[in-house]
């Protein structure tokens, strides 16, 4: 399996995707607004999800053979392993955010459904009687929705897929030291994996965009990985 041109390959066609987000986005010489239009801000929504999926997935391919096992062996060097991560963290511009290595976990509930009723009738005599109740206004497409969480995700996208042997790095060190944990007492539960069980975030059956095929395949080659390394 050639890693490398695989990797290559997808990230250029994620790289591809992400400048047309930007550019869906306005963020193509203009930086500052903070808010996008209802309809934009679900289509960048709903490519930055398996956009993001495809990208930790990327990276997982990427660190694959790296081991900072080593670095890790006692409390000392894992303290300062993470002092090292923090000091690279810190040292990024002001306001930026660093692109998360981590799926977010699927939210179960167990509290039941609450339907909202509709709107109550609207009662009114011609010439007597006004309406007892306001129409409701509908939301319309040209809304404006606050997205600066949306914004900082898509420019820590673009910064990854500019460095990723840098976020490979950070995954490799991230690994190393949840390996050193699973021996350990910890008071809370901590994710052992980057990825989440079962289909990642975005992931669609039927697809309707280029990011679907290039999270499937992105995701088979981070299965193909660690059933390697776990027969290993």
């Amino acid at each position: 399996m050639d890693w490398e041109l695989a990797i290559k390959r997808n990230r250029e066609a994620l790289q591809r995707i992400v400048a047309a987000l930007f550019a869906l986005a306005g963020l193509v010489g203009c930086e500052t607004h903070s808010s996008l239009p209802r309809h934009l801000y679900r289509a960048v929504l709903r490519v930055l999800r398996p956009a993001e999926s495809a990208v930790r997935r990327l990276i997982f391919i990427s660190a694959r053979g790296m081991n900072f096992g080593n670095s890790l062996l006692n409390s000392a060097n894992a303290a300062k392993a993470n002092a090292q991560l923090w000091q690279e963290l810190s040292k990024l511009p002001p306001k930026f955010t660093a692109f998360c290595l981590i799926d977010p976990l699927k939210r179960f509930t167990f509290n039941r459904v609450q339907y909202i009723s509709g709107p109550p009738p609207r009662i009114s005599v011609p010439g007597f009687l006004d309406p007892v109740f306001a129409v409701p206004v509908l939301p319309s497409s040209e809304d404006p929705i606050q997205a600066e969480c949306i914004i900082r995700r898509l420019k820590a996208l673009k910064a990854a897929l500019e460095n990723l042997p840098k976020q490979a790095r950070r995954l490799a060190r991230w690994q190393a030291k949840r390996a050193l944990e699973r021996g350990q007492l910890v008071r809370k539960p901590k994710r052992l994996s980057q990825f989440r069980l079962g289909l990642p975030p975005g992931y669609r059956s039927r697809p309707i965009h280029e990011i679907d095929g290039i999270l499937k395949e992105c995701h088979g080659l981070a299965l193909d990985i660690g059933e390697r390394r776990d027969s290993s």
